[in-house]
């Protein structure tokens, strides 16, 4: 289902799964459906994820660890944290469904999977949980970030980029003004059973840099944090 399809709004899931094929078979229609999507192989590195951005929905995969999964998603909602909750279960597993649903998860669906089914449900959730409100498309300076186009233009001339760097930018815009992690890019732009060289998310924002000159908008190192995109009157930030 393309992004641009002018009915259904853009995304950012966080995906628990703890199995990096099955964390494949989740990410992929999520990305090739336009959504930004941000994966952890735990249930306990997940809350450190949510405090630093915001999220529409989460994708928790029960097939590999219920009981952990169960018990972190209890303590969610008692935490009165309300984000729309797609689970992820064996057919034959119904007791895991039957707890999972009790203990707050909005809806299921069994693996083996269609993935157009994957993409569909988590999108129902989000209309029903009044999600999407976030507006997709951010302008920073003469730049204008486009995630229901997946397009970036300087005023009205498109800007070229690799998949790679238009998730990273997109990832930036979604939380811009908010320092972001180098492990949170990766997280961003890769799956368990991608890897990339260390330096290669400064190597991404380096070439971005380039490509964004005379736009307005900046990328900001911060020193032992990450990075940060700065709005043009923001000139304390540093490059």
């Amino acid at each position: 289902m393309p992004a641009g399809d002018g009915r259904s709004p853009i995304m950012k899931i966080l995906v628990v799964c703890g199995d990096a094929s099955a964390a494949g078979a989740i990410l992929g229609p999520l990305r090739e459906a336009g959504h930004t999507v941000e994966i952890v192989d735990r249930p306990d590195e997940a809350d450190a994820v949510l405090r630093g951005g915001h999220f529409d929905g989460i994708v928790l995969d029960l097939r590999r660890a219920p009981d952990a999964g169960l018990q972190w998603l209890r303590g969610l909602r008692q935490r009165r944290v309300r984000l729309a909750t797609l689970i992820v279960t064996h057919a034959k597993d119904a007791a895991t469904r039957i707890a999972a649903i009790g203990a707050g998860a909005d809806d299921h669906i069994e693996a083996p999977f269609d993935p157009r089914e994957l993409v569909a449900r988590c999108q129902a959730l989000l209309r029903r949980n009044g999600g999407g409100s976030r507006n997709d498309v951010v302008s920073c300076g003469e730049l204008v970030i486009d995630s229901r186009k997946r397009e970036v233009r300087h005023g009205c001339v498109p800007i070229d980029l690799t998949p790679r760097e238009w998730s990273i930018l997109e990832y930036l815009a979604l939380n811009a003004g908010t320092a972001v992690t180098k492990e949170r890019l990766l997280r961003a732009i890769t799956g368990f059973e991608e890897r990339l060289a260390p330096n290669a998310i400064e190597v991404y924002v380096s070439r971005l840099r380039t490509k964004l000159a005379g736009t307005g908008a900046r990328i900001s190192t911060l020193r032992g944090v990450g990075y940060r995109l700065e709005q043009p009157q923001d000139e304390h930030a540093a490059w």
